[in-house]
């Protein structure tokens, strides 16, 4: 992984320069923490870029510098106009934009933004210019844990496969700033997790758990799954049925 993420931090030491840098993260459940974390871990790891983190679009949207630089988080916002407009909005006030990697299910065009694309099949298909990087979560180091058994279940509410009873949708307990420490304790209880949310499974990748990943709303598990877990974490499968036996 770490040649896809060398490519990406090369691409942001040569747009930004001397800059000023300023990271806003996407906002959203307490998957994008995961997401927010190991950007933060990768932006600390780059040598000569110091920058500043924003905490809303309303920050984004007052600095008016046209010398500045804008890092912008990945995630899965590209599917609404709600992302798309925050960067009409304030694409004209930075001399560049970095839109980190990302889930695209249609062709986006800012002047003077590179976007990165967080899967190599249908994302890269609606933005083939787009550079191929994994998941910012996947820049966190594999986690330490004692070998546990059991199994945890951790679907979206409004998952259209059946949920099991003891469900657990921990995503919606947190928010991107939240601590990423309570979310990842929950998921190393078990020994197996069964998910259809894609950080939960990230977080059992650097558990090195045995990992049941389902499809979700759209087609961003799949193939983040076929871009960044197949072949390289073990114990990790993808269902395309619904059946969770």
């Amino acid at each position: 992984m770490r040649k896809e993420f060398f490519l990406l931090e090369n691409i942001i030491k040569n747009t930004c320069g001397n800059d000023k840098v300023y990271y806003l993260p996407s906002s959203g459940n307490w998957g994008e923490a995961l997401t927010r974390y190991g950007t933060l871990k990768f932006l600390r790891s780059i040598g000569g870029v110091e920058y500043t983190e924003l905490k809303s679009y309303h920050e984004a949207a007052e600095l008016i510098q046209s010398e500045n630089i804008l890092i912008l988080g990945g995630g899965g916002n590209w599917h609404n106009e709600g992302a798309i407009q925050i960067l009409r909005n304030i694409h004209q006030y930075f001399r560049a934009i970095i839109v980190l990697p990302s889930t695209y299910q249609a062709n986006h065009s800012f002047p003077n933004t590179v976007f990165f694309s967080r899967d190599r099949y249908d994302s890269k298909a609606s933005m083939p210019d787009a550079p191929f990087c994994h998941d910012m979560a996947f820049y966190i180091e594999p986690i330490s844990s004692v070998k546990k058994s059991g199994t945890g279940y951790f679907f979206s509410t409004d998952s259209q496969i059946e949920i099991p009873a003891e469900n657990d949708d921990i995503i919606l307990k947190g928010s991107h700033l939240s601590s990423i420490y309570p979310f990842i304790d929950t998921i190393s209880q078990y020994g197996i997790v069964h998910t259809d949310r894609l950080h939960v499974a990230i977080a059992g990748c650097l558990l090195g758990q045995e990992v049941h990943l389902y499809p979700g709303v759209d087609f961003k598990n799949q193939a983040v799954y076929l871009s960044s877990i197949e072949g390289y974490y073990d114990n990790v499968y993808f269902h395309e049925t619904a059946n969770k036996g």
